[in-house]
């Protein structure tokens, strides 16, 4: 592609996770590709850094479910292009009540698409998996297959191998306008005025800037969520080669949501809690950890995970950003059909190679190969468009 010219066959707005696997997918296909992110690449003002993301094959929706293999052939594509260990399988286990819905739907779906797995009760657990001190009547439920990605790593081999094929990747340069047109579409920046044959926008929590020029009368709720690293007593216990990925699946209380890491490349084990419910405007806001959240993850840090001593060496903020029903949007424009869009609803990284391919199919030939029933854009202004089932209240945000 003629970096002089304003022209490409594919412009992607955003170059955050989603955005540049994208151009990964379609650079390595041949395409001429541009990628405009307003802010320096590898920021942390988005919801792409901090460390690992949890990636799992348990899931209480079946298409998710089903979706879950095609992302991690994805990822060893992507360490096998880069020659990087992006994808750690450590296990993990979720673990609540033992009627919790989610709990009983992973369990069911687990079974049917023979996802290996296995169910412990407290006692079990607490040979197995000494680290954690559950309640009497909970199950815990473990997954070989699940562990985490080295998100900062793959973000950065997204647009190391994007640029290996030719993708021109331009950051710090903010949008100032969609134009759909006809064919393609107009972008406008500080910079210049840029054409594309297809536009794929990836905004995540910045979207909402941006539906209005696409005629997309559609709000996204944008919340501010924070993980934080505790100091544990022993820490040789809580390496990635002995401690699992953790999320708790407790839909009638407060603990729900709370998901967690091994101890990586800092000291700690990493804990969050999904839907913090500090919404925020992105035209005006801070990255500065809440107290709040911060309490509510310590106090259960402290009931759950004996060794933890309370003390917290390290917070990161991020921003999460959520349709009405809380579902993936991965989908062409209703009315723009040279336009592919996609936000992850707070739980999507682990998706972001499927994602990429998912994205460049839809730009470059009209449709995917993938089934996506219930994330177009079309359930939100049709009455009788495919809707998801509405997801559980404990599932957990961007980090796993």
């Amino acid at each position: 592609m003629d970096t002089l010219s304003n022209h490409s066959t594919v412009i992607i707005v955003g170059g955050g996770g989603m955005g540049l696997a994208a151009a990964w997918r379609l650079a390595k296909a041949g395409q001429a590709v541009r990628v405009i992110e307003q802010f320096r690449l590898f920021h942390d003002r988005g919801s792409s850094h901090g460390e690992h993301r949890i990636i799992r094959r348990t899931y209480e929706d079946e298409l998710y479910s089903a979706l879950m293999p095609y992302a991690y052939q994805l990822w060893d594509e992507l360490e096998a292009d880069s020659g990087q260990h992006l994808k750690y399988l450590v296990g993990g286990v979720e673990f609540g009540p033992p009627d919790d819905p989610s709990l009983l739907e992973i369990i069911r779906i687990n079974r049917e698409r023979n996802v290996p797995s296995e169910i412990f009760t407290p006692a079990e657990a607490a040979k197995r998996f000494p680290e954690f001190r559950l309640p009497g009547d909970f199950l815990l439920l473990y997954c070989p297959a699940n562990g985490f990605l080295a998100v900062d790593d793959c973000v950065r081999a997204h647009a190391a191998q994007a640029r290996r094929h030719g993708a021109i990747i331009q950051d710090e340069e903010p949008v100032l306008q969609i134009v759909p047109l006809a064919h393609g579409a107009e972008v406008h920046t500080g910079r210049g005025i840029y054409t594309c044959d297809k536009l794929v926008v990836t905004a995540g929590a910045y979207v909402n800037k941006l539906l209005p020029q696409m005629h997309l009368d559609l709000a996204y709720i944008i919340e501010q969520n924070q993980v934080h690293w505790f100091e544990v007593a022993h820490p040789e216990r809580f390496t990635a080669d002995r401690f699992p990925v953790f999320i708790v699946r407790h839909e009638r209380a407060a603990m729900g949501g709370t998901y967690g890491f091994p101890t990586f490349r800092h000291p700690g084990i990493k804990v969050g809690v999904h839907h913090s419910n500090h919404h925020i405007d992105v035209d005006n806001y801070d990255m500065i950890p809440r107290d709040d959240t911060t309490a509510r993850v310590r106090d259960w840090v402290r009931e759950f995970i004996p060794d933890a001593t309370g003390k917290i060496l390290k917070i990161n903020a991020c921003l999460y950003d959520f349709p009405p029903d809380e579902h993936f949007v991965i989908a062409l424009h209703p009315r723009y059909p040279d336009i592919a869009f996609a936000n992850m609803a707070g739980h999507g990284y682990k998706f972001a190679s499927l994602v990429g391919e998912i994205l460049a199919q839809l730009a470059m030939e009209g449709r995917t190969t993938y089934d996506l029933t219930g994330l177009g854009l079309d359930r939100f202004f049709s009455a009788t468009a495919a809707r998801r089932p509405a997801p559980a209240q404990a599932d957990v945000g961007r980090g796993h």
